[in-house]
Order: structure tokens, then C-alpha cells, then sequence
């Protein structure tokens, strides 16, 4: 009896509809707004970027009556996920929100508003919707897995937050050269995923690969591991249950049948696959290419001579961190300051990165800082 058989006959899950696939998206994402909630809103130290200047000035209210229609939205098609209305609603709402503070558009936030970009144009076409999500979830795995060769997911992500933190494995065996470049299964099992799930015969076991992979993520960064980066927790959620529905219960999933998806769906659907590759020169943004625990992505460290200038900010500061990155002055590393204050990253882009410097000096002249933009490790 094969894999699949034995949970069909044992487990007996549900079958999930298309709508349903829709309202656990919009359950997650809620989730996620929630616990982020601060990165919604202006009521935070955290500098909002805007992306263009004429939206700098937005009043505090604009952003607080985004929030709440999102979340009123979020709800209504948790329970109702079929109503039109309320998934362009939610789309121009969201769009909106995110137009104000480039530090919204996070990953989750991306996929999600693609999802639901797909549901819009494709209403009342289940069959094709299906297909649609799973070549965009196919993409998702493949660029995620790509980004990931490099010595720095081996370094931070392989080695220090698995290997170290979570199985708390001696530093005698995890600095072992061979145990180090097992880490390159990770990423080369995800990307191989992502391409076989545009096949039928490769579909079932790549699915099943993911949601264990998934899995074992929510274990090491979730509550019961290293307790990093809830804001993400909803997504890993999302994406196992979002695999069975597409890929574990339809045995004939037309994802290979592009001539069916309509010109619509191949325009929308080329922009996402192709545009992630430009990141590879620099032309598409990390977040938006699924650079994710990669350790390629820029960070910034913020100097701060006078420390009396910021008394606000003293609780995000790198206690007792005589640097060599700082001289001996008071370190403020933006990643920290965003994950303690917002539960979300920074955007990692170093013209928001710059943006953020300005408002700084602007906000902060006599704290006599010092910006510095580095990476822990350059793609290559």
C-alpha cells in the first residue's frame, strides 16, 4: 500500500474545495496581520517607507481604516470565501496598505495577494484556479530553493538555526565538513519540489516532500523550537494545507495543460515566473524572488554616538556590543529593532535601507549616527 492509499484509507481528511483553499488563505493571512499588526499602522518607532514621496505625509488614520477593512475583509471571506465583492475589496485594500510602507511587502503578504489576483480573474472557474495556484506554488519553491545555495544558508540557516540552536548539536560534529554540506539537501530537495509539481507523476511525492519540509520548519522556528519569526508561523500553516488540496487529493491536476490556462492567466502567470530570475542582476527585489533564509539579503547596523539623543530606542539596542562594525558606539541593528517592536523584518532593500537613514537624521540629528549597510555573504 503506497503512501497516499494509506492516508486516504487511515486519516480520512476532507476533501478541500477550491473556496475552501480560499478561506484557509484568508485565515492565515489574517493570522499573520495580526501578530504583525504594528507594521500595519504608524503607532511605532519603526520608520514608515513610502514608496513614492507623495505618499510620505499620509495622515495615521489612513493607515488605520486600511488595517481594519482588511481584517473585516479577512474575516468575511474566512467564512464566505466565494464573495466577489469582498476579494476585490480585499485586494484594492491591501494593494492600498502596502502602498504606504515598503515594509509590508513581505513574503506572505506577496503570495497571498497573488492567490487572490488569481481567484479575481478566474471567478467561477474552479478547474482553472486550481491549476493557476499550483504553478504558482511550483515557482515559489523553485526560486526559494535557488537562493539557498550559497555558504551562507549553510552557515546561518543549516548550521547555526538547525544544527546548533535547534538539535543543539556539538560544535565538534556540526563544523564536520560533510555534515556542513548536507545542508545543500534542503534547497536541492525544494527546488526539484517546485519543478515536480508541474508533473502528475512527480506531483503526489513533491507535494508530500514540502508539507514534511513545512512541517519541520514550523518545528524548529515555532514555539516549540527556537521561537523565531512567528510572523511567518500562519504561513507554514497555509502552504502544507494549501499542497493537499491542490496536488494530494486531485490525482489529475491539469497544471501542464497551458494552452487551457487563457491569455489572461499566461501573462499573469509568465510575469511570476520570470520576473524573480532578475534578481539573480539585481532587478527584482529579494523578498519578491523568494530570497528567503538565504543570508545573501543587505542588513544594516545603525551607529549611534550619543545615545541620550534616542532614549526610546535603548531597549532595541545590542547591549555591551563593542563592535568592530561600530567602533565602540551603540549598535541598533535594524533587523532586531523590526522583529522586537513589529514581529516582521525589514524590508531588505538597501534604497529602504537609505530611506530609513534619511528619516533618521531628520528624526534623530543629534544621536550622530553612523549607517552601515553590509552583507554577511554576497551571491555569487
Amino acid at each position: 500500500m503506497t503512501i497516499i492509499k494509506f492516508y486516504k484509507k487511515w486519516l480520512h481528511v476532507p476533501a478541500i474545495s477550491v473556496e475552501q483553499l480560499l478561506s484557509i488563505t484568508a485565515f492565515c493571512w489574517l493570522a499573520a496581520k495580526l501578530i504583525g499588526w504594528k507594521v500595519w499602522v504608524t503607532q511605532r518607532s519603526f520608520p514608515i517607507i513610502a514608496p513614492f514621496s507623495f505618499l510620505d505625509n499620509t495622515p495615521p488614520v489612513a493607515h488605520w481604516i486600511l488595517f481594519g477593512l482588511s481584517v473585516i475583509l479577512l474575516l468575511l471571506l474566512t467564512v464566505k470565501p466565494a464573495n466577489g465583492f469582498a476579494q476585490t475589496a480585499l485586494f484594492l485594500t491591501e494593494t492600498g496598505s502596502c502602498l504606504l510602507d515598503e515594509n509590508r511587502w513581505q513574503p506572505w503578504e506577496y503570495l497571498y495577494l497573488f492567490i487572490l489576483l488569481l481567484y479575481i480573474v478566474n471567478r467561477s472557474n474552479a478547474k482553472v484556479v486550481m491549476a493557476c495556484l499550483a504553478i504558482t506554488l511550483s515557482v515559489v519553491y523553485l526560486y526559494s530553493g535557488l537562493h539557498k545555495f550559497n555558504e551562507g544558508f549553510l552557515s546561518n540557516t543549516w548550521q547555526d538555526m538547525i544544527l546548533k540552536r535547534f538539535l543543539k548539536i556539538p560544535s565538534i560534529f556540526y563544523h564536520a565538513a560533510w555534515l556542513r554540506y548536507c545542508g545543500y539537501l534542503l534547497p536541492l530537495g525544494e527546488s526539484l519540489a517546485g519543478l515536480c509539481l508541474l508533473f502528475s507523476k512527480t506531483s503526489k511525492i513533491a507535494a508530500i516532500f514540502l508539507v514534511v519540509m513545512h512541517i519541520l520548519l514550523l518545528l524548529v522556528i515555532g514555539p516549540f523550537g527556537i521561537h523565531y519569526n512567528k510572523v511567518v508561523w500562519p504561513w507554514n500553516v497555509a502552504m502544507p494545507l494549501l499542497l493537499y488540496g491542490l496536488f494530494l487529493q486531485n490525482p489529475k491536476l491539469p497544471v501542464v495543460q497551458w494552452i487551457a490556462l487563457g491569455i489572461r492567466n499566461k501573462i499573469v502567470l509568465s510575469a511570476w515566473a520570470l520576473l524573480p530570475a532578475l534578481n539573480f542582476i539585481g532587478l527584482w527585489d529579494n523578498y519578491l524572488s523568494w530570497n528567503l533564509y538565504s543570508s545573501t539579503l543587505p542588513s544594516l547596523s545603525i551607529c549611534i554616538k550619543d545615545t541620550t539623543a534616542t532614549p526610546l530606542l535603548k531597549t532595541y539596542f545590542i547591549k555591551n556590543h563593542g563592535n568592530r562594525r561600530c567602533n565602540g558606539a551603540a549598535l541598533l541593528n535594524l533587523q532586531r529593532w523590526a522583529m522586537m517592536e513589529m514581529n516582521v523584518p525589514p524590508y531588505p532593500e538597501e534604497r529602504v535601507y537609505k530611506k530609513i537613514a534619511s528619516q533618521w537624521n531628520i528624526k534623530y540629528p543629534l544621536a550622530k549616527a553612523d549607517f552601515v549597510i553590509f552583507y554577511f555573504f554576497l551571491k555569487k
